[in-house]
């Protein structure tokens, strides 16, 4: 078994859910294809390089799994046929993985996840301080800029 991290660049226009179900398709592919899913992670709207078909903007998406080239294969023909991908990168880590160890990275990931979620449910938000009035700093005179000369233009052939 290999691992493997895929890198998607999708539509920036797709709502929320369009990009949900996307994502939950390439990662049923993964695991349809008897792989193992280690992490995914949104990294948001982001410019783009150079534009690719005609879009500035794209969201990054990326995918780390493990399994056999097949997988690999089957998930990058999917994401050939859908219109919502403007690019994807497909890159293998390691050549031979660990269960054991895989299983620790994915603990890992998911304790990750949950703590950005708590921090930000329950991170308070701080109250508005008050500002303290200051007295105006005193102003710099301005400086007179100089006005350009109007300029009489002869005209030939004029009334």
């Amino acid at each position: 078994m290999r691992k493997y991290e895929t890198i998607l660049i999708a539509h920036v226009d797709l709502s929320e859910d369009e990009l949900t179900t996307l994502i939950d398709r390439y990662c049923a592919v993964v695991t349809a294809q008897k792989g193992i899913l280690v992490k995914v992670e949104r990294w948001g709207k982001r410019r783009l390089a150079y534009l690719i078909k005609k879009q500035a903007r794209g969201f990054y998406i990326m995918i780390d799994y493990a399994g056999e080239s097949a997988m690999v294969n089957e998930l990058e023909r999917n994401l050939k046929i859908d219109d919502k991908i403007l690019k994807f990168m497909t890159v293998l880590k390691d050549n031979a993985v660990d269960a054991g160890a895989l299983q620790k990275e994915i603990e890992e990931a998911a304790e990750k996840t949950e703590k950005k979620e708590e921090t930000k449910i329950t991170a308070p938000t701080p109250p508005p301080t008050a500002v303290p009035d200051k007295s105006p700093e005193p102003m710099l005179a301005e400086i007179p800029q100089p006005v350009p000369e109007e300029t009489q233009t002869d005209v030939k052939g004029g009334n």
